[in-house]
């Protein structure tokens, strides 16, 4: 397969273009598919621009993507396909629609001069854009012709959802190859080793991979298909075995990330939460509230790194501290039933510990971590002993904190 890819960096925005670029690897290469060709140039270089995309459409190229040269003000793509190809440029309804309504739902205001950017080839497709309302579009004839403007999460959602099935199909690929990523954690990489291998047992020529960090683990498996639906089936099928194989450590699946899904189920379930920070200094609640709408079930975050904080600001008993230690599993209980009172939410989580590089007593080397989580009913603290840098630590110490207050929701459904 000959793809070629031509991105057009709007105001010399190279840095969206890599990531285009990236975006469209990545999903190729799920269908075992890759470009054979790829070109960037600036805005502000139409000669060039024609030459290229000339090239591409006229050669032996099977498809051509194109990204960039598509915005409200300034649409140079449309009208030097219809040079290229000799076609007539019409202005397209339904992409003025959508762009309307778009618009509208956001509270802006529509120029007469936007509309020049819904003057498509004749007979080309819209591809709609939900996000921005600046639609792109493609042909089918003479080769697959495909072009959506540079911003790349409405690129990556165009091309996925209005434009990889349409290729494909042109392309006549014989068969379909899906990459799915299974996200899991808590569990270790020799117990994982030994439930991967009754999966494979199942699955004779079953291709995957894994990657391991901080530890979350990252299951690849290449599932097979001879049409879109025998693909989606065997999706099914292999999901339906990952799931009864590691029921208890998936969290998600392909470009889910752990706090996203923490953050999504806190939400969706009206469930809010405080947290109280000691070694990973606030990482917690900054993973927690990446998300938009975290005011919604994020009620409070404190970094009580010192003793002082932990009495004055937790009111973390001072005898308590002085019997047992700021790092130990007594300090941690008391530090996330506090948050939760104080906060007034459903749950409290808190962490104390190590981080290193060394430890701070001969009881407890560097990687020492207690971790407490509160609610109503649940009380529950754990002692770990992470490895790694200073940084390495404060981050799978983050990463289980946020993986039991996953489980903890999803254990009540």
């Amino acid at each position: 397969m000959d793809i070629k890819i031509l991105i057009i960096a709007d105001n010399y925005d190279f840095k969206k273009a890599g990531e285009v670029l990236l975006n469209f690897s990545d999903m190729l290469a799920d269908y075992n598919l890759k470009f054979k060709e790829a070109v960037c140039l600036p805005d502000d270089s139409s000669d060039s621009i024609y030459k290229v995309l000339s090239y591409m459409i006229s050669g032996d190229s099977s498809a051509v993507l194109v990204c960039g040269g598509l915005k409200e003000d300034l649409n140079i793509i449309p009208e030097m396909v219809c040079n290229a190809l000799k076609r007539e440029i019409i202005k397209s309804k339904d992409a003025l629609d959508l762009m309307k309504l778009v618009y509208e739902s956001k509270g802006k205001s529509f120029k007469a001069s936007y509309e020049e950017s819904c003057y498509f080839p004749k007979n080309s497709f819209v591809i709609p854009n939900q996000n921005s309302g600046l639609s792109g579009f493609y042909l089918t004839e003479p080769i697959f012709f495909a072009a959506m403007p540079l911003e790349p999460d409405d690129a990556k959602a165009m091309f996925k959802n209005h434009v990889l099935g349409k290729m494909i199909g042109k392309l006549g690929v014989s068969y379909f190859i899906k990459k799915r990523k299974y996200k899991l954690f808590g569990l270790k990489e020799k117990e994982f080793e030994n439930h991967l291998k009754h999966i494979s047992d199942k699955f004779g020529d079953l291709k995957y991979f894994y990657e391991v960090s901080y530890g979350e683990i990252i299951l690849n498996i290449y599932i097979k298909g001879i049409s879109t639906q025998k693909l989606h089936d065997g999706i099914k099928t292999i999901d339906e075995i990952v799931l009864s194989e590691f029921n208890n450590f998936i969290y998600g699946y392909d470009d889910d990330e752990l706090e996203t899904v923490c953050s999504a189920l806190l939400k969706k379930n009206k469930i809010t939460v405080a947290i109280a920070e000691s070694l990973t200094g606030g990482y917690i609640s900054n993973k927690l509230t990446d998300t938009p709408g975290a005011s919604a079930y994020f009620i409070l975050g404190e970094v009580v790194y010192s003793n002082f904080a932990k009495i004055n600001e937790l009111g973390v008993d001072e005898d308590i501290i002085e019997k047992y230690g700021a790092v130990s599993s007594e300090c941690a209980v008391l530090m996330a039933e506090n948050i939760r009172k104080k906060a007034y939410s459903d749950i409290g989580a808190a962490v104390t510990g190590f981080a290193g590089p060394k430890g701070e007593t001969d009881n407890y080397p560097a990687g020492t971590v207690f971790i407490a989580l509160s609610s109503d009913n649940i009380q529950e603290v754990r002692k770990y002993n992470f490895s790694g840098t200073r940084n390495e630590i404060k981050i799978y110490t983050s990463k289980m904190v946020l993986f039991w207050i996953y489980r903890l929701i999803q254990d009540k459904q």
